[in-house]
């Protein structure tokens, strides 16, 4: 495939669609986009006859690419993203089974420039910053399809799925 097809699906439709809902303030729709993107790309990344993605997939996507710096009191794990995935999707809210049952944090979020963290006030407790979040993703969506320059088999996987992902054609017809 090409990678001006990465770029068509990847970069501009997915990624343009989280750069347009965060440039036009709407929030919960870029945390919403930013998550189910980590999905596409966990489905991407997912191993060759595997028909699903899995949790495990989404965990392992995030624990492999998402890196925030390392001076923010929180670093990213991938069992907590996908619980706050699972509780956004699934019941438009901040908990999930995950955080009900203690095996991931729960995250509040904000539009300032800084992850906020502090286990002695609350262990379970992260406030995420949309903006970081955002700029994280794409940088981990960077390393990912450059690994696939190199990675044959990484390559494969992701030319196999790429055009089952969402996007709306450029193309307009006239009527």
């Amino acid at each position: 495939m090409s990678t001006n097809l990465y770029k068509d699906i990847i970069v501009d439709s997915i990624g343009g669609d989280i750069k347009k809902s965060i440039k036009n303030g709407v929030l919960g729709g870029t945390v919403i986009l930013t998550l189910s993107a980590i999905d596409a790309m966990a489905y991407l990344a997912m191993p060759l006859g595997q028909k699903e993605v899995h949790r495990n997939n989404y965990i392992d996507w995030v624990n492999k690419y998402m890196r925030t710096d390392p001076k923010q009191p929180y670093q990213y794990r991938g069992i907590d993203l996908y619980g706050a995935r699972c509780g956004i999707v699934h019941r438009y809210g901040v908990k999930s089974r995950l955080s009900e049952q203690g095996k991931c944090k729960i995250f509040a979020y904000n539009n300032g420039s800084k992850h906020y963290y502090n286990a002695t006030i609350d262990k379970d407790l992260v406030i995420l910053s949309i903006p970081r979040l955002v700029n994280d993703f794409f940088k981990a969506v960077s390393e990912f399809l450059h690994e696939a320059k190199s990675n044959a088999e990484l390559k494969k996987r992701i030319d196999s799925r790429i055009l089952n992902l969402f996007r709306v054609s450029k193309k307009t017809e006239n009527r």
